[in-house]
Order: C-alpha cells, then structure tokens, then sequence
C-alpha cells in the first residue's frame, strides 16, 4: 500500500508560486494544491496549464516550479530546453495514460480493421511493418488468400510526440518507411485504417472506433500477447504504455519534492484515479520507485 502523504518543511517563498503545462492534468493539480497549501501556510500556487508544449520552455526559463507533462520531452524540445538551462531536466512517471476518450493522452497502439484476421504481433514484427521490412501480410504470420496481400502503414507524421514515442517503444534501430502515410492526429490514423482493410496503423489507443481493431502485443518473440486493458497498465505488462509525467530542474527545490511526494503518495494516486479523464494510478511498485529516484537526487 502506498504511504500516506506526510509534509516536509521548508521555506515558504513570499512570491506566487507558477505552475505551467498540460491541460489534460488540470483536474488532478487543482484536487491537490489546496491539500498542499493547506499542509504549507501562506504558499500560493498558480495553476498555468495551456498544454504540454509549453511546458518545457517555461521550465528551462525558471518561470515553471515544474513541467506537468502528458508527453516525453521531443529531441527538438529536449535541444531548446538544453540550450536555454544548459543541463538535462529529470523525468518522473506519475500516473498511467488513460483508456477513456475524455483523456487527451493514452497508451499506443497497433490498429487493424475489423475484417483482419491478425492475432497478435511482436514489436519486432511491429518494427518490420512500419519501417517497410513486411511488405504483405504474409511476412507477418497471415495465411491464406492474405498472405499476399499488401502492408500498407498508417501513423502519426515525424515530429509529433507520438511518433516519437511509438518510434522509441517499438522500433529499435529501425526507421519509419518512406511510404509509410504519416497524419497529424489520432483520429485520422484510425479512420485511414478503418477505411482500408489492408491498413494497419499506430495511434492512441482511446480513439478506436468500431471499424477497427486493436492488436495485441507480445514484447518479444515466445512472450504471450498482451491485450491492451485497463488491467495489463496496471499489471506493467502492457508494452506500449505510456505515461503522465512530471519534470524538473536540477538541483531540485525543496517544495518541488514535497508536491512529488505528495503525487507519489496515497492521496495523490487516489486523485489520480477520481479524474473525469480515468487516469490510471501507479502500481505501489512502481510509485515507490519514482519516489527513491526523487530521494536520490541532490
């Protein structure tokens, strides 16, 4: 079980304290700042929350006490961020992405359409899609009058943060095909591959519609599949989950580290877990791990 939240003391600063990222976090943060306030007298805390993009900049700049993010730090924010502090900022998870449609951030997932016959797959399997390796579906296990059937790849257009992330979880060394059909948005990935039975595409998973399906995933060859459920996030057995996550600046201030533990703590996940988004808490495991690296750092 995850301990309760137990405040540290430390010097109250006299100016408003600002608070600038993702939008899709605001009813989390606005269930927690008056616990926190409460537990530190005379702090106050303004919430700024126009979207993850935004967040890393005003990080960097000194103008965010930390970055509530929905999304990784892209290689392009990651440069900016660089440039302007001159240091890497540190990452904490602090709550699973969400299966509901309400949520703007969700685990990835490999859509088919619904008249696909395709079981599972295996990221390699996944990695030789969408980097142009399996042409037809042959090459990826179908049999029968499929197996010549042509591949064709939908996903997330290069520089989005989900084509980053997707790239990250499941193509190892590889790169994206050149034919492969990039778009902006989820919705558009998963119509593309609900109008087309011999597509198959990467999005969201909390934008499948019914003419589509979304495919299992094993880790790695021998692995069983893993079905994307609520469940499998929880369990840390779902391969391309993602994450909310909190960043911040070294060294870490002592007020940034008593609202990550507060995050981290019994009361925080169980605000997590209320949001009308459904946000998924951490696993005490795994909220217990975040919250050694936040002790570990100077």
């Amino acid at each position: 079980m995850l301990p309760r939240y137990e405040p540290r003391a430390f010097d109250v600063p006299e100016e408003v304290v600002n608070v600038v990222g993702y939008n899709d976090m605001r009813d989390w943060l606005e269930a927690l700042v008056p616990v926190f306030v409460a537990a530190h007298p005379g702090l106050r805390i303004k919430l700024d929350l126009p979207g993850t993009r935004f967040a890393p900049a005003a990080l960097a700049k000194g103008d965010s006490a930390f970055a509530p993010m929905g999304a990784e730090l892209t290689p392009p924010q990651l440069a900016q961020y660089r440039a302007i502090a001159k240091a890497d900022p540190i990452a904490f998870r602090v709550a699973h992405a969400s299966l509901d449609s309400k949520a703007l951030s969700g685990p990835l997932a490999v859509f088919v359409h619904r008249d696909n016959p395709l079981a599972s797959l295996t990221l390699d399997q996944a990695s030789r899609v969408f980097s142009g390796e399996a042409r037809h579906w042959g090459d990826v296990g179908l049999a029968g009058p499929w197996a010549a059937r042509p591949i064709h790849p939908v996903g997330l257009a290069g520089g989005t943060a989900l084509s980053y992330a997707f790239h990250a979880g499941a193509m190892g060394a590889r790169a994206f095909a050149p034919h492969l059909d990039g778009v902006p948005q989820s919705v558009e990935v998963v119509k593309k591959v609900g109008g087309d039975a011999n597509a198959i595409g990467f999005a969201a998973a909390m934008r499948e519609t019914p003419e589509v399906r979304v495919v299992p995933i094993a880790a790695r060859a021998g692995d069983a599949p893993v079905a994307l459920t609520e469940e499998s996030i929880l369990a840390g057995r779902y391969p391309l989950d993602r994450f909310l996550l909190v960043y911040v600046r070294l060294p870490v201030a002592p007020l940034v580290r008593d609202f990550l533990r507060l995050m981290l703590s019994r009361e925080g996940q169980a605000a997590v877990a209320a949001t009308p988004q459904r946000y998924l808490p951490l696993s005490a495991a795994d909220a217990t791990r975040e919250r050694d690296r936040l002790e570990l750092l100077k």
